[in-house]
């Protein structure tokens, strides 16, 4: 599971990186049509509205994936380890849930019922398209869940054991 993890890992930066170049390039375009030639371009602003929310999509699971997503440290390093280790796991599992209903189902409930749609701007690019970034995103942190509640889970089990004597060296 960890070679998965590191695929997507990579997978994620990689588009993560050529969004963010992507993003760069139209917004300075628009910049310097609207200055230089008083006449910026309608597409330009779209693709960037559509670059920007495919990247946060994506930079927000993987940094899921990296546990970098906001918690109250100062909380969570007074608590016991046991206790830590189950908020963890709720953690994961409230996540989970809104990964699976909101951004999977919603988001495919979303890109059904505007695939038909075709956006103002970009004509050849409908709304279903668009959206297709929510149900992506709901898989990959589902995926990060997943992969996190079994490592939560490992340790949650290793505090509440007993631990094994070390065999005797006669």
């Amino acid at each position: 599971m960890e070679t998965i993890k590191r695929l997507v890992d990579r997978f994620l930066s990689f588009w993560c990186i050529v969004l963010c170049g992507g993003l760069t390039v139209v917004v300075t375009w628009q910049v310097v049509t609207r200055y230089l030639f008083q006449s910026p371009g309608a597409q330009s602003e779209e693709y960037a509205k559509i670059m920007f929310v495919w990247l946060v999509l994506f930079a927000t699971a993987l940094l899921f994936g990296e546990k970098g997503h906001m918690n109250i440290a100062i909380v969570c390093e007074k608590m016991p380890p046991v206790w830590n280790a189950c908020s963890q796991v709720v953690t994961s599992l409230v996540i989970l849930g809104f990964a699976a209903f909101v951004l999977l189902v919603g988001g495919l409930n979303a890109v059904g019922n505007t695939m038909e749609q075709t956006n103002a701007a970009i004509p050849y690019l409908t709304t279903g398209q668009i959206y297709l970034a929510l149900p992506i995103c709901g898989l990959f942190t589902i995926f990060y869940c997943i992969y996190n509640l079994r490592i939560d889970l490992g340790r949650l089990l290793a505090l509440r054991t007993p631990a094994q004597p070390a065999p005797r060296k006669d």
